[in-house]
């Protein structure tokens, strides 16, 4: 008999199908069966926002010269003329950056968090999240064995006093956090804002206490109705902030370009992590993505799908309004793409979303975006149902 688990590395055996896989192969089940499924799930795009018309004339107008350009291996950072546009992209949002040292181009945020993940983390170090946080970037992390600690995330974000506190039980411990995560701006999954005197606390932390912050910011363009804050990374004077954004939720995730910003020295080593697993990106992503920042076709987007996404959010608060129990709490999200819910105390989510399914709706458990798991949260995506 053939025994496939002996040949498993020990991270190879540590791979199970996460919860958003679950899901989907759920929906594939209901479909074969004629049923459909509404996905509260991923942070999927508008399907009806995709820019078809300024992808399809930039790719018409492609040259010979151009087309040679696409079809061959590139530069593992990412092609320089997408890495000038990112950086004046950047600029606009408050972060100065050097493109030809500074920024590396990635498949998507994701890699972004792999790759940091392989460069920065050795069995054992202790890296630092809120609670709950982005439950991918805890899988990201945990193929390497760290010591996760929480701190938990209230109405404006990591409440930095928690943090400190958090340092000073590890300080007693004789430990030192080697990284900081955080999604500052309409965190994942909470859509909490973390406001500018917070971010410059954690920054004054980050010196105080000398660890990483990894800023990940995939949402912090979409605002419904205020202003911005600046990044950290632009506020960030030491070169302690290894900054990742993406284009999936404005412009396209198909296009599958995301980017780490951080100081010339770590991105050259996270280069090297990169190229053992992608040695290149994707050619017509990378010049497809250069001409539209080129043409401010995603600064055009930005509006464009923040209308839409606020649409939905409103749609979806009334439906909570009307059809969620009484003593059900939810927050009112001034940007990016989620719900953040707590059910009543009785419910477990996670034994819930079976039923779900099979009766045509998923959502993702609030469990899965916790260090240690709580039972009555769940999440909720209003950017891709119609």
């Amino acid at each position: 008999m053939f025994d496939s688990e002996k040949f498993y590395s020990e991270l190879g055996k540590s791979y199970h199908p996460g919860i958003i896989t679950q899901v989907v192969l759920a929906a594939f089940e209901l479909r074969k069966q004629g049923k459909k499924l509404i996905s509260l799930t991923g942070g999927l795009y508008d399907p009806d926002s995709v820019p078809y018309e300024p992808v399809k004339e930039i790719l018409a107008e492609a040259s010979v010269e151009d087309w040679q350009e696409i079809l061959q291996y590139g530069n593992t950072y990412g092609s320089l003329e997408l890495r000038r546009e990112i950086s004046k992209f950047m600029a606009g949002h408050g972060i100065e950056s050097a493109p030809g040292k500074e920024i590396m181009v990635t498949c998507g945020s994701q890699q972004a968090l792999d790759v940091i993940s392989r460069v920065f983390i050795d069995p054992g170090d202790v890296v630092v999240v809120g609670s709950p946080t982005y439950l991918q970037a805890l899988s990201a992390f945990r193929q390497f064995h760290p010591e996760i600690r929480t701190v938990p995330i209230d109405a404006d974000g990591m409440n930095p006093e928690a943090l400190e506190t958090e340092l000073k039980k590890l300080h007693s411990e004789g430990k030192t956090p080697k990284l900081l995560y955080m999604v500052p701006s309409f965190q994942n999954p909470t859509s909490t804002m973390l406001t500018v005197e917070r971010r410059k606390r954690v920054l004054e932390l980050a010196e105080e206490h000398d660890f990483l912050v990894v800023e990940d910011n995939p949402y912090g363009y979409i605002s419904f109705d205020q202003p911005m804050p600046t990044p950290m990374a632009g506020m960030d004077k030491a070169g302690r902030v290894v900054y990742t954004s993406t284009f999936s939720k404005i412009v396209s995730p198909g296009l599958r370009i995301g980017w780490l910003k951080a100081r010339g020295e770590f991105v050259s080593k996270m280069a090297e992590a990169k190229s053992n697993v992608n040695i290149c990106n994707d050619g017509m992503s990378t010049y497809v993505a250069a001409k539209l920042l080129k043409r401010g076709a995603v600064e055009t987007q930005i509006p464009r799908v923040t209308e839409v996404y606020r649409r939905k959010r409103d749609l979806m608060l009334e439906a909570m309004d009307i059809s969620f129990p009484e003593e059900a709490e939810w927050n009112d999200p001034k940007g990016g793409l989620f719900l953040w819910v707590k059910m009543p105390e009785r419910l477990n989510t996670t034994e819930m979303l079976n039923e779900a399914v099979q009766n045509g709706v998923a959502y993702i458990p609030g469990s899965n975006f916790f260090a240690k798991p709580v039972h009555n949260y769940i999440r909720l995506n209003y950017s891709f149902p119609s």
